[in-house]
């Protein structure tokens, strides 16, 4: 694994001695510290932070690092092929399909805090506004790794 020198990742690519294994390990690095990145920019301290925000950020890590995971194994582990392809492609089309669920959940959000906070008020996070978000998340990696799966067999 290599993690500065370019040249010799270059090299093992062009020579084929870059596994499915080896595709897996970088591309489970790639999407883990992206959504590492991601939720620490969302746990920069605002005024009205609370259990629920910290909750969120570490099982969003969490399902993208096992959910990968689950979908490498779905694909056949190291035995498999085209890890990376059929994770991204399955992953894009079945975030396409989500989107129908994820648009209503989120205007269902919004319209309860409209009615239910007045404009001034702070709306701190609770369960009713993550759980269920954490429950699509999860869902969209057991679909994709549903569908890795019927590509294998």
């Amino acid at each position: 694994m290599y993690f500065w020198k370019i040249e010799n990742l270059k090299e093992d690519i062009r020579s084929n001695d870059f596994s499915e294994k080896d595709r897996f390990i970088y591309g489970l690095l790639y999407v883990t510290l992206s959504a590492i990145g991601i939720e620490v920019i969302s746990l920069i301290p605002t005024e009205n932070q609370n259990i629920w925000d910290y909750i969120e950020s570490i099982s969003k890590i969490v399902i993208v690092l096992l959910g990968t995971i689950y979908i490498y194994r779905a694909n056949g582990g190291e035995n498999g092929s085209d890890f990376l392809g059929r994770y991204f492609s399955i992953g894009f089309v079945i975030n396409i399909r989500l989107l129908l669920l994820l648009v209503p959940m989120s205007f269902a959000l919004l319209f309860y805090y409209i009615y239910a906070f007045p404009e001034d008020e702070e709306i701190p996070s609770t369960a009713l506004d993550v759980l269920p978000f954490l429950l699509w998340y999860l869902l969209l990696f057991w679909r994709v790794g549903k569908h890795v799966r019927d590509v294998r067999n």
